[in-house]
């Protein structure tokens, strides 16, 4: 199993990403979501993923920044 995190803004985006993975992706186990980039980097840091599903547009900030601040915390 690959422990998965979801990252959106769009509360029906995430719920949709966990529709298709049940569905169609069995091997991916979502152990957390979060709804902003500072609650992923938390979900990030103490659950440390092996997949994040990440948007990249959502406010304060994109995913890419999400991927700047992790790469300095790991």
């Amino acid at each position: 199993m690959l422990k998965t995190i979801i990252i959106d803004d769009e509360p029906k985006a995430i719920k949709s990403l966990e529709l298709i993975i049940a569905q169609y992706c069995p091997v991916l186990e979502i152990i957390g979501t979060a709804d902003s980039g500072i609650n992923g980097i938390k979900e990030i840091v103490s659950k440390k993923p092996d997949l994040v599903l990440l948007d990249i547009e959502m406010p304060h900030g994109s995913g890419f920044d999400i991927l700047e601040s992790i790469a300095v915390l790991m």
